[in-house]
C-alpha cells in the first residue's frame, strides 16, 4: 500500500504545472529598435508620441513635475504613462520603473516616481487599477534640443500586452 500511495504522490507531484514567475518588464535590458508590439493583444507601433503641458502637483510635503507622455498608433491605439520628478528637477538620464507589485523608487515621502499608465486598443480601455501583473521601465536619456530620447519596456501579460523599444519625446 505505501508503494502504490508514493507513486500516486510523484505522479501527481510530476504532473503538476510549473509556476512560472511573473514576467516583470521592471528589470532586465530594454530591446533595440523604435517600440512596438502589442496592446490587449493587438499590433501596436508608436507612431505618435506626445507630452502634455508639464503641470506641478503637491502631495504631502513635497511639489511634483507631472510627466504624461502619450503614444499612439495610426489605429487609433494608445498608450500612456505619468512619472513625476521633485518640481525642477529634469528627468533626463533617471529610469523609471514600476514593477509587477506596482511598486517602485519614490520621487517623494509617499509618492512614487510611476504614477500610473492607461491603454487602449479596439475599443477596450484598461488602467494601472484594474490588472495586477503589469510592469513599466521607462529609461529617459538627455535630451537635445527639443526632443529627449526615451527606451521603454511595457507588458501586462493578463491583457497580452508587451510594447517595448525607443520613442522621442517632443518636448515643445
Amino acid at each position: 500500500m505505501r508503494f502504490h500511495s508514493t507513486i500516486f504522490a510523484a505522479f501527481v507531484l510530476g504532473s503538476a504545472p510549473a509556476f512560472a514567475a511573473p514576467v516583470d518588464c521592471s528589470k532586465g535590458p530594454i530591446p533595440a529598435g523604435p517600440a512596438k508590439g502589442t496592446l490587449n493583444g493587438v499590433p501596436f507601433t508608436a507612431d505618435l508620441v506626445r507630452l502634455d503641458p508639464i503641470e506641478q502637483r503637491t502631495q504631502g510635503p513635497a511639489t511634483f513635475d507631472v510627466w504624461h507622455i502619450y503614444l499612439s498608433d495610426k489605429a487609433g491605439s494608445k498608450f500612456d504613462f505619468t512619472v513625476i520628478t521633485v518640481k525642477g528637477k529634469q528627468p533626463d538620464g533617471h529610469t523609471f520603473v514600476s514593477d509587477v507589485t506596482g511598486n517602485g523608487p519614490e520621487a517623494g515621502p509617499g509618492s512614487h516616481e510611476v504614477q500610473g499608465w492607461e491603454m487602449t486598443a479596439k475599443g477596450n480601455e484598461v488602467g494601472f487599477y484594474e490588472v495586477n501583473d503589469a510592469s513599466l521601465q521607462a529609461a529617459f536619456g538627455h535630451r537635445t534640443g527639443n526632443a529627449m530620447p526615451v527606451s521603454l519596456h511595457f507588458c501586462v501579460p493578463s491583457k497580452k500586452t508587451d510594447v517595448a523599444g525607443a520613442i522621442t519625446v517632443p518636448l515643445k
